[in-house]
């Protein structure tokens, strides 16, 4: 039992680094994905292993203990058998459900960023991003030290979910970038064009673009077998409920937090930490996982971060160049830094206490 070979579904950083680990500690471990592992998030991410991995899940059966898989090719799908299963497939982004949307771009993994790469290798290019959340902020400031860049948002501002302060931080920026942002954008369709695209709108007319790259929305990754949604109910251990020897952790995995409930966190930093703690539960060990939410940004200049979990904050309150979000019984739940990367171990310490 101890030696039986796991099967981890997923090679980004949840995947790998749970995978890492099982070597390391002598259990024979196949890893399933496309392309090969990679470490970071889109705009930073490197690879990881020396081999390219050859195939994609495509359907789970617990009763049997099998996958069904096929080549990235497109060959012909086959089964592998499981012994112990890791699911660490993440989050996919989405492309906007809008005529002509298949020929765009994205930078969401290592395949589609190879891809992307070489159509952006002539400077001052008219690059349209689709998406002011977090990846499409970041791809609009990195493309704009060398390119011409207009970032469309459905919202009328960009990374509408966040605190307001960080909406603004996010927009000086942006705009001393030289990135033209249209808010309340809707996008009606994509056709190509003699020299590049054009980006139709409802709201803002015609846009041209020599590329396109749309990073609107996420879609689900789970199979029907693990509930088929955008994350998997684990317990403490990261052990998936219902389901003998399965294990879920990264963008997927819904775990028991002591004090937020069941959450999911869709970050590097828990995609790294929930991989690790997951192989530590596939070899025995009965803690818990309960580390706190953490994420961070990189828009341009400005580093966003955020420790703790925003929707337990109910008042906010400013202090210094933190935000802090009490919950309803006074305690800090959530703090968020603006570009004050010094400031992260005072901030877990204010949420700790």
């Amino acid at each position: 039992m101890a030696n039986d070979p796991v099967t981890v579904v997923g090679n980004g950083v949840a995947g790998y680094a749970c995978a890492a680990l099982l070597a390391s500690a002598g259990v024979p471990v196949e890893m399933i994905g496309p392309g090969l592992p990679c470490d970071r998030p889109p705009l930073s991410k490197r690879a990881l292993a020396r081999g390219r991995l050859p195939y994609l899940t495509d359907a789970l059966d617990l009763r049997r203990r099998a996958l069904t898989v096929r080549g990235r090719d497109g060959g012909p799908a086959g089964e592998r058998p499981f012994a112990r299963l890791v699911w660490a497939t993440g989050v996919a982004i989405a492309r906007p459900p809008v005529p002509g949307i298949e020929a765009t771009d994205q930078n969401v993994d290592a395949a589609s960023t190879e891809a992307l790469l070489p159509r952006l290798a002539e400077p001052g290019r008219r690059v349209v991003v689709i998406g002011a959340g977090l990846i499409g902020c970041e791809t609009a400031a990195t493309l704009g030290r060398s390119h011409r860049v207009t970032l469309l948002e459905r919202a009328d501002r960009p990374l509408g979910r966040q605190h307001p302060d960080v909406i603004d931080a996010a927009e000086r920026v942006l705009a001393g970038l030289g990135i033209t942002v249209r808010g309340g954008c809707a996008v009606t369709g994509i056709e190509r064009a003699r020299a590049g695209r054009i980006v139709r709108t409802a709201t803002h007319g015609d846009i041209p673009a020599d590329v396109v790259i749309a990073v609107a929305g996420v879609r689900a990754t789970v199979p029907p077998a693990l509930g088929g949604g955008l994350d998997v109910e684990t317990d403490e251990q990261l052990r998936v409920l219902g389901a003998d020897r399965v294990w879920a952790c990264g963008d997927v995995a819904a775990f028991p937090h002591p004090r937020f409930g069941r959450i999911a966190v869709p970050h590097w930093d828990n995609a790294r930490a929930s991989g690790v703690h997951a192989a530590e539960s596939v070899l025995g060990a009965e803690g818990a996982y309960a580390r706190a939410p953490y994420w961070f940004s990189d828009i341009g200049p400005l580093r966003i971060q955020q420790v703790g979990f925003a929707p337990a904050a109910c008042e906010w309150v400013r202090r210094d160049d933190l935000h802090v979000g009490h919950d309803d019984s006074g305690r800090p739940a959530c703090v968020v830094l603006l570009g004050a990367p010094t400031r992260l171990n005072d901030a877990r310490r204010m949420l700790a206490a």
